[in-house]
């Protein structure tokens, strides 16, 4: 079971599934940059590992993620108070590329990767360039940018005690990690608006209500365990199609993804890997019929 540990995230893969856990359990796994940064390498590193066909990404302990680090929040809020005050004493041309230098290394706006370029919001949206499935299993609290983190898997499964929330405006800002975009897809605008502009904090059944968790399980880290090594045990390359198709949906026209579904059928009809796959479908099923 090779397995990869940073200082803030641990992952392992066995049998095609890599499990991502982040490792802060005694602060309720906490975002700090170095979260984030770890969040990234490690996604960066599932992305260019052809034996993994599905990931599961959890907390440690009994919280998927509590948020931003209280250390975090107050380093920003001083980030931003530098910005204003640079700008009211400088003169327009220098504040101008003063603040704007503040802003960049509060919201830590660097070269792109794929759509992103904030570090916080490539944590999260890494997990939509890794190829295959990824399942958030979300035990306990999931807030602020906790959420956020959840909503960049393609699926997810809550606990009972699972609560959920986009805080962000309680602290005088907005959910900056991909959360304005992405949680509109799950649960159309209207939700996604009261959710963000209320700052409420949901159940699992709630969630489950609304389209933003797919299942609610006793323990839903082996239930997301579970679902993800039956995922694996299919074509990874029917997987990874699949998980693009779907993307494609949102960013194109249909006939655009319709000719796109057509390309991937030429591609996966008759290749080695799709004849095991039906070899092995077909021996399953002469087995049962003989059970």
């Amino acid at each position: 079971m090779p397995q990869t540990t940073h200082s803030t995230v641990v992952y392992a893969i066995s049998e095609g599934v890599a499990h991502v856990e982040i490792d802060r359990g005694e602060k309720l796994n906490s975002l700090t940059r170095e979260v984030f940064e770890d969040l990234v390498e490690a996604g960066l590193a599932l992305k260019e590992a052809p034996e993994v066909k599905a990931v599961v990404l959890s907390g440690r302990g009994r919280a998927f993620s509590a948020g931003l680090d209280f250390t975090e929040l107050a380093w920003i809020a001083e980030a931003g108070a530098a910005t204003r005050s640079t700008s009211e004493e400088e003169s327009d041309t220098d504040s101008g590329a003063r603040s704007g230098a503040a802003v960049a290394d509060a919201v830590e706006v660097g070269t792109r990767l794929g759509s992103a370029r904030a570090l916080a919001q490539k944590a999260v949206h890494i997990w939509s360039l890794v190829e295959v499935p990824v399942i958030a299993a979300v035990r306990g609290a999931a807030l602020g940018g906790g959420m956020q983190i959840a909503l960049g898997a393609d699926m997810r499964v809550a606990g009972h005690d699972a609560k959920l929330s986009l805080m962000e405006l309680r602290w005088g800002i907005i959910p900056d990690m991909c959360g304005t975009q992405l949680l509109p897809r799950l649960v159309g605008p209207a939700q996604a608006k009261k959710l963000i502009v209320t700052a409420d904090t949901i159940g699992a059944e709630e969630a489950l209500r609304i389209g933003l968790v797919e299942e609610i399980a006793e323990d839903p880290v082996a239930r997301a365990l579970d679902l993800a090594g039956r995922i694996a045990g299919g074509s990874r390359s029917a997987l990874v199609w699949a998980k693009r198709l779907v993307d494609l949906s949102y960013e194109s026209e249909l006939s655009t993804g319709l000719d796109a579904e057509q390309e991937a059928l030429a591609q996966l009809l008759g290749t080695e890997e799709q004849k095991q796959v039906v070899a092995e479908r077909l021996a399953a099923m002469k087995a049962r019929a003989k059970g």
